[in-house]
């Protein structure tokens, strides 16, 4: 993984807002988040951007500003009358949910068209038109930083309430979203 420096952020995010990152990282496979643990110890902040999509810039970001790409969406377990899916952080929510929709897995359909990353979907608890990500999510497996070591979160472990998760509260900082499970009937 390189770091760069002095980059703009502009692409990065849903408005278009131009702010620069004093150092940027782009995390494209699963071991990079393992070497990620190091780099978060030697930067006093760092941030971790998804789809940008609920980030608004009113400044330049010091530190180390990390940028999840871990891509992947994968049929894990399938029967006659449920789907387990597997997709990695770094893919864009609407590409997950036009996954569903091409193999007929139903549920998600409401929640198409929202801006932002799968990594992002349950710190959130995505919703729209009566639909919410607890719906359909089983697990999300988390890199712990501390720790050094991959964690799993049941869907009754991320206590999502309203546009809300244990990830956006007590959990925000030692974890990196890796990946998350979907199941569908």
């Amino acid at each position: 993984m390189q770091i760069s420096r002095n980059i703009s952020l502009q692409p990065y995010n849903t408005f278009g807002i131009e702010a620069l990152a004093e150092n940027f990282a782009v995390i494209e496979t699963i071991e990079d988040i393992a070497t990620i643990s190091k780099l978060t110890k030697q930067y006093q902040q760092w941030h971790l951007l998804g789809g940008g999509s609920n980030i608004l810039f009113t400044d330049n970001l010091s530190g180390l500003t990390l940028y999840n790409q871990v891509k992947g969406i994968f049929i894990v377990q399938e029967d006659e009358t449920t789907v387990l899916i597997k997709a990695f952080a770094g893919e864009k929510w609407n590409d997950l949910v036009q996954f569903c929709l091409q193999h007929n897995f139903a549920g998600v359909e409401n929640l198409s068209l929202i801006p932002g990353s799968v990594g992002a979907a349950p710190i959130q608890n995505i919703g729209a038109y009566g639909v919410e990500l607890k719906d359909v999510l089983e697990y999300v497996e988390a890199y712990h930083l501390d720790k050094h070591e991959t964690e799993i979160f049941s869907n009754k472990a991320c206590r999502f309430g309203y546009r809300d998760s244990i990830f956006k509260q007590r959990l925000l900082k030692p974890f990196i979203n890796c990946s998350h499970y979907t199941s569908f009937k």
